[in-house]
């Protein structure tokens, strides 16, 4: 497949490949998976004859055909590695005398090697197409397999192993093979511990290290020149007194040759920020390296040479920190590891821009959009040196590009987030191209430029007054929550915290210069302000009000940790946004491929309805009086549109995906 730019999202988060060439292999394809068991699909990956800069997994989970299940179950996707070493079986027995009627069945052993792993969300509100989703929901979890590379070659076999029990969800796996030369080449990838799937019992620690996690020898390579270990574990089961190991804050340390190579803290703190929310169950409670809804984090640790000992026999050890608990039980982890063997580094100076977190329309990174201050991007240091400083431009396509120069340290294999300084936002609406460029790296060109621009999709921040009256209703714990105002340079402008009457509405009026603005609410008990889970903390709410008295903004009350609200004062970036949420604007099917139908609650009259695409160019436009309304977008290409209605200048929006 020739294509200089791909998406990896239905989002518009966008790659460029080098000299164009990237293949896409599609293997489960909307699977469902509505029951307990392993889901394999056969297919043909690339035939090895080409090396890969990056292989890329994009993992789609979606409601089955069945609908979502409203519990959180482990979901692994696995290659099926053939040993070419065959068991045999019994299928029929020979019951008569003198004849040899008896049936045997040979069977291939297989190895498992895990490339990622998702806990699905609890899907009740999608099943019931409540609380802003719909039945046709999915959600989509990008993987980085490049050092698997060896296995994903000619046939070869993807399981999706489901360990639900009700109803299901549905599977759908793509690779991406990027052409070029790696990082570095793999010489000899191995499981130590575990594959995924599986869950070991935690109950003496003794026991569990020397059955589960004992020190293990492992026979490095005469021409090996690095090594690393990824390590994949998450805890489950909590029916004890200390709640371990789904609840319970673990940590470990690795070893290599009895020396401390690095910590591992097998925890998750930002369950309350969660892209999927809100969802039916306990959905914002911190987990042990999971969450409802998220994939799994894999800890990397690159080994140091100078403890490798090429030709000769490694000792490799994971060591937990020991814990005991009383009670039923029910401890355990689920753990993949594998030991990855290298050559010379490919590079010396490489850095890549992995990713656009703000502006971004990338539905993992909702929680910090829209924005209109300072972008944020991603990068990874793929070559040998150490990365001290870059030249990054970046803006939007249609406008004047800002260069800014990062200084720090990035070593190799280290993935850092960074803030920038502004851009000029001047034009941009919803759908605008934002794009950014890393033009050199250690004040040299970058050796392998291909992964060096991304682009991304805006969406644009609401408009408020610049004089604010913050309504603040308490619940029963009214000390967990504290909230400020931040300017365009991140300066607190007003705070509040300290609050002790219980089921109280607390008001400020707060004036705002013109320009962009942050708002953060924190709830430190991570339950938001209304929570069906926990009635005892009672019921608050939070409304910004205009000085007429008039409701400007209405907050979601079950929003786990944190709200972070965006928003222009008096400034041409804005937009009037509505006084509710948006399920004033319903948009379905989505995606669709026909019609969508437009359901528009508490029309105030005459309202304005567009079809915006990704450049921004109205597509469709018609005037309605009715709340009920269908839209033809047959004629329409392939894409993510903006239906945005205009009803008496309050806006309403809602993406829709064209297929």
């Amino acid at each position: 497949m020739k294509s200089i730019l791909f998406v990896f999202f239905l989002m518009p988060i966008v790659l460029l490949a080098a000299n164009g060439d990237t293949t896409v292999v599609r293997f489960q394809n909307k699977m469902d998976m509505n029951y307990y068991g392993n889901f394999d699909f056969k297919g043909k990956f690339p035939d090895g004859s080409k090396s890969y800069h990056q292989i890329l997994m994009k993992y789609t989970l979606g409601c089955s055909s069945l609908g979502c299940s409203g519990w959180d179950y482990t979901n692994n996707i696995q290659y099926l590695k053939p040993l070419g070493v065959y068991d045999s079986s019994i299928t029929k027995i020979d019951t008569t005398n003198g004849k040899h009627d008896t049936t045997w069945k040979k069977n291939e052993r297989i190895e498992k090697f895990e490339l990622g792993r998702v806990i699905t969300p609890y899907g009740t509100y999608m099943k019931a197409g409540t609380n802003g989703y719909q039945p046709s929901w999915q959600h989509q979890y990008l993987f980085d397999v490049t050092d698997f590379a060896s296995l994903l070659k000619d046939s070869g076999t993807i399981r999706c192993f489901y360990s639900g029990y009700s109803t299901g969800f549905a599977a759908t796996v793509d690779f991406y093979f990027i052409e070029g030369a790696p990082p570095r080449n793999v010489l000899k990838l191995e499981n130590l511990w575990g594959a995924g799937g599986n869950g070991y019992g935690y109950g003496v620690p003794d026991t569990f290290e020397k059955k589960v996690l004992p020190k293990l020898a492992v026979n490095v390579l005469a021409n090996a020149k690095g090594a690393s270990l990824q390590f994949t574990p998450s805890g489950h089961g909590f029916n004890n007194d200390i709640n371990a190991a789904e609840f319970y804050d673990e940590k470990a340390k690795v070893m290599l040759n009895n020396a401390k190579v690095g910590d591992m803290r097998i925890w998750r703190e930002d369950c309350g920020i969660n892209p999927i929310s809100p969802q039916g169950g306990t959905w914002i409670y911190n987990r042990a390296n999971w969450c409802p809804g998220t994939k799994v984090n894999t800890f990397s640790y690159d080994m140091p040479s100078a403890l490798l000992h090429p030709g000769s026999s490694d000792s490799v050890d994971v060591d937990f920190n020991p814990y005991t608990y009383s009670g039923s039980g029910g401890a355990s982890y689920i753990i993949s590891s594998v030991f990855f063997q290298y050559g010379d580094y490919n590079f010396t100076n490489d850095i890549s821009l992995t990713d656009i977190i703000t502006p971004s329309s990338n539905e993992n990174y909702r929680h910090f959009n829209p924005i209109c201050n300072g972008p944020i991007i991603e990068v990874k240091n793929n070559g040998k040196n150490t990365i001290y400083n870059f030249n990054i431009k970046y803006g939007l396509s249609t406008g004047v590009k800002s260069i800014y120069t990062w200084s720090d340290t990035l070593n190799f294999n280290q993935i850092k987030q960074i803030t920038l300084p502004a851009i000029n936002w001047t034009g941009a609406v919803n759908g605008s191209v934002f794009e950014a460029e890393i033009l050199s790296v250690n004040n040299a060109t970058d050796q392998w430029n291909f992964d060096n621009k991304k682009i991304s999709s805006v969406i644009i921040t609401p408009k408020q007054d610049a004089d604010i009256i913050v309504w603040f209703k308490t619940n029963n714990r009214p000390e967990e929550n504290s909230y400020k105002f931040l300017d365009w340079g991140n300066n607190v402008v007003f705070q509040r915290g300290g609050f002790t009457a219980k089921n109280f509405v607390y008001k400020d009026t707060i004036h705002l210069a013109v320009g962009c603005h942050s708002f953060v609410l924190r709830d430190e008990g991570g339950d938001g302000i209304t929570w069906w889970a926990d009635t005892a903390a009672g019921s608050g709410y939070l409304s910004f009000k205009r000085m007429s008295g008039t409701t400007a903004k209405n907050f979601v009350m079950d929003f786990g940790s944190e709200i972070l609200y965006n928003f222009t004062t008096s400034y041409l970036l804005g937009v009037n946004e509505n006084n509710s949420d948006d399920s004033n604007l319903l948009v379905y099917p989505n995606p669709s491929s026909g019609q969508i139908h437009i359901e528009l609650n508490q029309i105030d009259g005459i309202a304005l309805v567009s079809v915006i695409d990704i450049t921004g160019k109205e597509v469709f436009n018609a005037t309605v009086t009715n709340e009920s309304n269908d839209i033809n977008v047959a004629n329409l290409s392939r894409g993510i549109y903006l239906v945005r209605a205009n009803d008496n200048g309050v806006i309403y929006s809602k993406k829709v995906i064209i297929q």
